[in-house]
């Protein structure tokens, strides 16, 4: 098989990388070429193998040769690249190829934050001096297949091709290990990275003092104002919920605290504040998944023989868009949550009162929905074109309110896509995601 020739980390100055800044972000280029940095204000490009720790609780990591990341505090090849990129918690730093992931893994759950592609996207917080001990990954941590795959001798298949060490994955949070094992083997040929362009502390001692860079210093505060658009939505949105909680309190209605924390986190992927998820459709950005879904397909790989591969990845929600997300109640992700009560429920029992919720939320519209703008659009636009769905196996459908998961691919033809193109295998509607999963779309373009 193919080797890969590049190093993972080298020491450039600003003209050895100009050209891939300005094909990731034009703007951020021009600023720093009318600076016309020294020499002394060296970059570090570093390529980060698929899943590979970029930070981790506030600590920068850099890949080794040996598919995996250290601290960069105790990298040991090169002193010059720790003492140079190690100014910060975390360096400021310019996604050039691929994308990251930002989240939270808690007991064996993850809360995605943020994603972000190319441009500036890496140590804005921590340049100002805040620290938040979140992790980041190359390419995407939150990725689910839907069919199984934890039947033992397809996974021993892939054992024995791909390396893989992990055991057959039996739940859907350790997907991810073994798509990254897969995606890192000898056996792989292209390889996935994702290139990120540190900047050294050069760079930021004269964006902080020197007045000749005071346009990129406005920049990155621009940047340092957009990754708050979570708290800044979250901030609206608690005084629209402060408002409704009251209501149902007057009106003695009473809902499970876990329920009404899902319709608020749901309501959060409404106006863009946080992903949710969608189906890979052959765009690698946030990983190889076409590669991985084909080796699942092949029967000299997984050998998936019913089933299509598909694969959920994150991707936000807006209003102004084609395409629906969706959100598992299989894997909550809500940060902001009561305890349970001591009470068992089903999932079909917290559907039915998360729609119930969601009715009286969209009737209990007041002025303050008018008033509030989410980016560029008012509250109010985006709460009454909201077309939410439910979904369970086929048999728990209940009528009009929980539909079978059979119909999903009817009303998303992404469901359907295989990068094989077989078109005997089948959308796994069976799938532990789909058991009581809600759809988000637009009434502009659901159907």
């Amino acid at each position: 098989m193919l080797k890969e020739k590049q190093p993972l980390i080298e020491e450039l100055t600003w003209q050895d990388v100009r050209d891939a800044v300005a094909n990731s972000c034009k703007d951020l280029a021009n600023i720093i070429d009318d600076i016309s940095p020294s020499k002394e204000h060296t970059v570090f490009k570093v390529r980060y193998p698929f899943g590979m720790k970029i930070s981790d609780k506030t600590s920068l990591y850099l890949p080794t040769s040996l598919n995996t990341s250290i601290l960069a505090t105790d990298y040991e090849n090169d002193n010059n690249i720790k003492n140079k990129i190690t100014y910060n918690l975390l360096p400021l730093g310019i996604i050039v190829k691929n994308t990251i992931e930002f989240f939270f893994d808690i007991h064996r759950k993850v809360f995605s934050l943020a994603t972000f592609g190319k441009g500036l996207g890496i140590g804005i917080w921590e340049y100002y001096g805040w620290s938040t001990p979140y992790s980041i990954t190359s390419g995407a941590r939150s990725l689910y297949m839907l069919p199984k795959i934890s039947e033992a001798l397809s996974h021993k298949q892939l054992k024995k091709k791909f390396d893989v060490i992990q055991a057959p994955p039996k739940h859907l949070y350790d997907h991810w290990q073994v798509f990254t094992q897969i995606a890192n083997s000898n056996e792989v040929s292209t390889k996935w990275f994702c290139e990120v362009i540190f900047l050294s502390a050069k760079w930021a001692e004269s964006i902080k003092k020197d007045p000749a860079w005071l346009k990129l210093a406005f920049y990155v505060s621009q940047k340092g104002w957009q990754h708050s658009g979570y708290e800044r939505k979250k901030a609206s949105l608690d005084i629209v919920w402060e408002v409704f909680v009251r209501s149902l309190s007057n009106n003695d209605l009473k809902f499970d605290p876990y329920v009404v924390d899902t319709l608020k986190h749901i309501l959060y992927i409404s106006v863009g504040a946080i992903p949710a998820s969608g189906p890979s459709i052959g765009e690698d950005e946030v990983g190889p998944l076409k590669n991985i879904q084909k080796i699942y397909e092949d029967p000299s790989g997984y050998g998936l023989e019913e089933y299509i591969a598909t694969i959920m990845q994150p991707e936000y929600f807006s209003i102004t868009k084609t395409t629906p997300v969706y959100y598992s109640l299989q894997l909550p992700t809500l940060l902001e949550s009561l305890p349970r009560t001591k009470k068992v429920t089903s999932v079909i029992d917290n559907v039915r009162e998360l729609s119930e919720l969601l009715n009286c939320f969209l009737s209990n519209n007041t002025d303050l929905w008018s008033k509030l703008i989410m980016g560029d659009t008012m509250l109010n636009d985006i709460l009454s074109n909201l077309q939410v769905d439910y979904f369970h196996g086929d048999m728990f459908a209940y009528g009009d309110i929980i539909k079978s998961s059979l119909k999903m691919p009817e009303l998303d033809s992404r469901l359907k896509y295989s990068p094989t193109g077989d078109k005997k295998k089948i959308f796994a509607s069976n799938s532990s995601f789909l058991r009581g999963c809600v759809r988000i779309a637009s009434k502009k373009v659901a159907t």
